[in-house]
């Protein structure tokens, strides 16, 4: 799958390609549009018959637009943290503050999911799985950055608050605004307190460097290299979070048994034991997703987004994810948005 078959409501226009040409020191270039995300974000590819190869021209609005004009954006902070880890993201070339944009590195337009999906339908099971302890190790090393107080990432959390807030925002966005599913009383009080619950378990965890979207979408795949994206909102979270986002991502074909396989790899490549911590991670990490699947789809206009909320409910199904602790949570309430599906 290419970024270009990414739809999306809103584009952000590039700066013209003189400016463009003027701040990399060319004589021309010619700008293509490549892609929206999930974000606020486009993207567009850069090239000139002066280069061999490539650019890529990230196109920023709002508060980040502004972030870039004061030297504050995220994105480059955050790179360049990763960068020191061994981690391989785009290196940025050059910085366009006035018309809030960056050209980075070009690390071509196949996502690993694109290449995954080839992958499988040749059966490459056994590369598949090779392919996604690569990708553990990249989690490995992420868990390995130090934290630092003055460190953007260090700066925000995953606390009790984030955490509320974001399956909160799955009532509204998914069961509300996109399922049309009103709870009773009882079932809307069993979940406020379920999820309070919830939130203070996975916030006592929130110690480690954590990507926070680390799927196969944003993981670019060229040739052998494995190139990270979209890691902006990096923040303080729990060990296994990028883990359970990476082996039970909605966007790739895989049964439950072999998710399985693939988090009992990786969790023999990280530094911390999350045996006991990352099914309920897992839990809270997908109904949010959800949650987002549902306001991409209805608010933002980015695509059929709701196309994935059944895979999403089937590794939570398939998992195994029913707590004591959190019995609505874990298993009600997904058999209430199963039947509607």
């Amino acid at each position: 799958m290419s970024l270009s078959n990414l739809t999306r409501r809103e584009v952000l226009p590039p700066p013209p390609e003189g400016v463009v040409a003027k701040a990399l020191g060319l004589k021309s270039v010619s700008i293509g549009w490549l892609a929206g995300d999930g974000s606020d974000r486009c993207y567009y590819r850069v090239t000139s018959p002066e280069r061999t190869e490539s650019l890529v021209l990230m196109q920023l609005s709002g508060q980040d637009a502004e972030k870039l004009k004061q030297d504050e954006y995220d994105w480059i902070k955050v790179a360049r943290i990763l960068s020191g880890q061994g981690v391989f993201v785009p290196e940025v070339i050059t910085t366009l503050r006035d018309n809030a944009a960056i050209v980075i590195e070009d690390y071509g337009d196949v996502m690993l999911e694109g290449r995954v999906h080839d992958m499988a339908k040749r059966g490459e099971w056994t590369q598949i799985r090779e392919l996604y302890r690569r990708c553990s190790g990249i989690v490995a090393q992420f868990l390995k950055v130090q934290p630092d107080s003055k460190a953007v990432w260090c700066q925000r959390s995953f606390d009790q608050e984030r955490y509320v807030w974001e399956l909160n925002f799955f009532q509204k966005k998914y069961l509300v605004e996109a399922a049309g599913i009103t709870l009773s009383k009882e079932q809307q009080e069993a979940f406020a307190h379920e999820v309070s619950a919830l939130a203070v378990e996975l916030a006592g965890q929130s110690h480690y460097f954590v990507h926070r979207d680390f799927h196969s979408r944003n993981i670019m795949a060229q040739g052998d290299k494995l190139a990270i994206i979209d890691f902006q909102d990096a923040r303080l979270g729990a060990p296994a979070y990028d883990l359970v986002s990476l082996c039970f991502d909605s966007y790739v074909p895989f049964t439950g048994e072999f998710r399985r396989q693939l988090m009992e790899d990786g969790m023999k490549l990280l530094p911390v034991d999350i045996a006991k911590t990352w099914k309920s991670v897992l839990l809270q990490r997908q109904i949010k997703a959800i949650g987002s699947f549902g306001y991409l789809t209805v608010d933002k206009g980015r695509g059929d987004y709701l196309k994935y909320v059944d895979p999403a409910l089937r590794t939570l199904e398939e998992a195994g994810v029913k707590d004591e602790r959190w019995p609505f949570l874990s298993d009600e309430l997904l058999k209430i948005m199963r039947k509607k599906l």
